[in-house]
Formats: C-alpha cells, structure tokens, sequence
C-alpha cells in the first residue's frame, strides 16, 4: 500500500465510523411512523441525525427547515472535507455548494426569485441585484466558479463539475472513480427527471444508495470513500427534508382549518 494511500487513514476511520452509525431501518421506521412535526422533531434527536435538527424549535416553517438542513449541510461536509489529506481539502468541501445548484440553476434561466432565496445569507446578496447583475454577484462569492454557467443559463450544475475537476490534486488521471461517481449522480438526476408527476423517487435513490455504497466499500483510503459517504449523507438528509415538509404542511393545514 503506498504513503499517499496511508494518508487517508485518519479520514478512512471517521468515516466508517460515521457510516456506522446512519439510521437502521428500525430508524427509519419509527421516524416514519411519526405523523406529528413535534414529536418527529423529539424521535430525530434521539438518532444520529440529531444535529441536523437540534436548533429547529418545536413548531419551524418549511423555509426555517430548510435553512437549517442547508447550514448544517455545509458544516457536515466541512468536518469531513477537514478529515482528509491537506492536497483534497479543498475538492471534498466544493460540495458544500450542492444544494445551491439547483436554485441557481433556476435564476439563471430567469426563474422568480421566492422569499425565502432573499432571506438565504447565500442567495440573498445575489438576488438582491437586478437579473443582468446576477451573474456578476456571484462572482464576489465564494461561488464565483458558477459565474460562467450562470451566464448560460442552464449550466451551473455543469459548471458546478468543471471547477471540482480543477481541485482534484494531479488532475483529471487522479480522478477517475470521482467521474465515475458523477456519471452516476447524473445518470440518477435524468432518472428523476423522467418520472411522471405521481410516481414516487424512493426505488431511483433506493438504486443509487446501493451503488453508492459498494463504492464506499471499493474505495478504502481514497478520495473517493468521502464522496461517496457525502452522497449517501445527501440522500439520507434528503429523506429526513421530505418527512420534515410533510409533517411542516400538515400542522400548518391544521392550524389554518
């Protein structure tokens, strides 16, 4: 085993710690079960996904949620990218940006800009501007690589993937399990976007979770087992977001009745 590979230990033993400790299905379960927002909020802290809502108060709004999912988000990804070998630092923390994409992706092809995009500590300074100006705000953020994709319109998540590529140490032949990760990110996305309004997303994430974990698996002391965690985390918070907002609407249909 080489000394480069060696200097992923540190990060290759949190790792599979944290990975030990995601939700069983029992977890799952249980949250499921939980039709109150309230006393999901109490079940969530009793599970290794207690921090992700553990400054939420007993009865948040959808965007209170949301802001907060996105916060801890970045401080999750941060911890991790802080685990690994000082040259990856930086390509594992540019996904932190992640759940950004989409929203841009809506501004630059001239989407409304809702509320709660004018209260986000990110997003608010760019909306604030008029849309021509967009793209130049965004250039004074840390999201600055965006700016090009933003200009086109319809490809910051592509954007998004060529300013990671420059972070990768060596280059693209460092590589070529993260592109295959994006491959099947992307493959998963088009997947998403081809199911009917009614159909439900479970069995396409279901898909991916397992290919993300046989990567996991496959890629001991490597780059590659943090992106890996990072997506089965994304896919994981993505379930708790969903049962988060439907428990949100329900109270608030409730109270309005």
């Amino acid at each position: 085993m080489s000394r480069a590979d060696l200097s992923f230990a540190f990060s290759q033993a949190r790792l599979q710690a944290r990975f030990g400790a995601r939700p069983t299905a029992t977890d799952w379960n249980q949250l499921e079960a939980t039709a109150d927002l309230a006393a999901l909020l109490q079940v969530i802290r009793n599970t290794s996904f207690a921090r992700w809502t553990g400054r939420l108060g007993a009865s948040p709004d959808i965007h209170e949620i949301e802001r907060h999912l996105r916060e801890e988000w970045a401080r999750a990804v941060d911890e991790i990218a802080g685990w690994q070998p000082a040259p990856w630092r930086a390509a594992i923390a540019w996904l932190r940006w992640l759940p950004y994409l989409t929203p841009l992706a809506k501004l630059a092809r001239g989407g409304h800009a809702p509320a709660w995009m004018r209260e986000d500590p990110v997003l608010g300074p760019i909306v604030a501007r008029e849309p021509l100006e967009r793209s130049a705000a965004l250039g004074n953020t840390p999201l600055a690589p965006l700016a090009a994709g933003f200009q086109a319109g319809s490809e910051v998540p592509e954007a998004w993937a060529r300013h990671w590529r420059t972070l990768w140490p060596g280059g693209r032949s460092a590589g070529e399990t993260l592109e295959t990760l994006l491959r099947e990110v992307a493959r998963h996305s088009e997947r998403l976007a081809d199911l009917p309004a009614e159909a439900h997303s479970g069995e396409a994430a279901q898909a991916l979770r397992r290919r993300l974990h046989l990567r996991f698996r496959r890629s001991p002391l490597a780059p590659a087992t943090a992106v890996a965690f990072i997506g089965l985390l994304a896919l994981d918070v993505q379930r708790l977001r969903g049962l988060l907002a439907v428990r949100t609407l329900r109270a608030q249909a409730v109270a309005a009745s």
